[in-house]
């Protein structure tokens, strides 16, 4: 949320931290100089409670990587990746990011996954001059016209809170909407953005809270309010696990109401949730089973490669990837020439889109799927 006070802690404590490394793999091998590989870095939650993220980000990259590999590289040079594991806390994404940003081979950084570990690294990419892509972090605050180093291949949580109440709204005819939200900085923007859009559309908001982060919490007082204002819809600004648990306490509690969450529920653990998630509606940036070549390709090369299905991280990491490996086709392998070439893309074509940056160098280009899950999968809303 724009100006919140613990958003403002978390940029004062990166500001203030430690400058000793941490958490980072590999070095560098003479990127740098004109000669031998060439190295950017996937920055992420490597390990602990993010873990699945963290690998779905490196799973991403490696494949773009291999695959730009094996047309030649640039100028007959490979490119490599090196690791830093963020943990998904601002202070380790603080010290990975000091790490990445001091070691001068490091030419680009893909990451972070959240929007707060993001946060942490900003000023550091920044003051370093390192560009860094961030897949997935949607704080609407983390980029603008000033951070020239910093940009987005996601889309905004404002912009996905005006599709996800459009959808609501105008296409579900949802006119009662209570709304539910993990009390993070993404969660609060991302039931905000809701909000203010559905609200827009002449939605009725029946109840407006939010619950505590937290593994296992008891849901049934938030979800006692929610059922008392009866509404016909439950948004949940949510990650996949607790709107799982949500959804599952809701039905279980009686609550007659359809429910919704953000791309944050395109993931197979939220499918493992069987009968209770039937019917949940959402939207994403990828849908692996859409008619497009693109994506076609993808989804072949990943199975091929890991053998298993690509999920949304996949695709939205393997595009970032594909934005840094453009700029240094275009722009040479250095930082400044880097960050002048991606700043350029007008059209790039990715899995999720055409790249096209805006003033901010957010993406602002790339469509989004109404999905519904159906039969134990994610579908299309008809």
């Amino acid at each position: 949320m724009r100006g919140s006070k613990r958003w403002g802690a978390v940029l004062a404590a990166v500001l203030g931290v430690s400058l000793v490394a941490a958490g980072c793999g590999g070095q560098g091998g003479g990127s740098a100089s004109g000669e031998g590989d060439i190295t950017i870095a996937v920055a992420g939650p490597m390990s602990g409670d993010g873990a699945e993220y963290g690998k779905a980000f490196k799973e991403g990259a490696e494949l773009a990587v291999s695959q730009f590999n094996d047309k030649g590289g640039y100028n007959g040079r490979k490119v490599k990746i090196v690791y830093g594991d963020d943990k998904n806390d601002p202070k380790e994404a603080a010290n990975v990011a000091q790490k990445l940003a001091s070691d001068k081979n490091v030419l680009a950084v893909i990451g972070h996954w959240s929007s707060t570990a993001t946060l942490a690294g900003i000023p550091i990419y920044e003051r370093n001059k390192v560009p860094m892509i961030t897949p997935t972090a949607s704080h609407p605050d983390l980029t603008s016209e000033s951070t020239k180093w910093i940009f987005r291949s996601s889309t905004t949580q404002d912009m996905e809170g005006k599709n996800l109440a459009d959808f609501a709204v105008n296409k579900l005819n949802k006119k009662k909407i209570a709304i539910l939200y993990i009390n993070t900085d993404w969660g609060k923007s991302n039931a905000s953005a809701f909000k203010k859009y559905a609200e827009q559309n002449g939605a009725q908001v029946t109840l407006y809270d939010s619950y505590p982060p937290s593994q296992s919490i008891d849901y049934s007082s938030a979800l006692t309010k929610v059922k008392g204002t009866n509404p016909d819809l439950l948004y949940l600004g949510s990650l996949y696990s607790e709107g799982l648990l949500l959804i599952k306490q809701a039905k279980d509690m009686g609550l007659k109401a359809d429910f919704m969450g953000a791309s944050t529920f395109d993931s197979e653990g939220f499918l493992k949730g069987g009968a209770a998630v039937e019917g949940v509606y959402l939207d994403s940036l990828f849908y692996p089973e859409a008619d497009n070549p693109r994506v076609k390709a993808f989804v072949a090369d990943f199975k091929a490669k890991y053998s298993h299905d690509a999920g949304y991280f996949n695709a939205l990491a393997h595009d970032s990837t594909l934005a840094v490996l453009e700029g240094i086709k275009q722009g040479g392998a250095t930082r400044q020439g880097i960050r002048d070439a991606m700043e350029k893309l007008n059209g790039f074509p990715v899995v999720t889109g055409d790249i096209k940056f805006d003033s901010k160098r957010d993406d602002t280009n790339k469509p989004y799927y109404n999905l519904v899950v159906k039969g134990g999968k994610f579908v299309p809303y008809q």
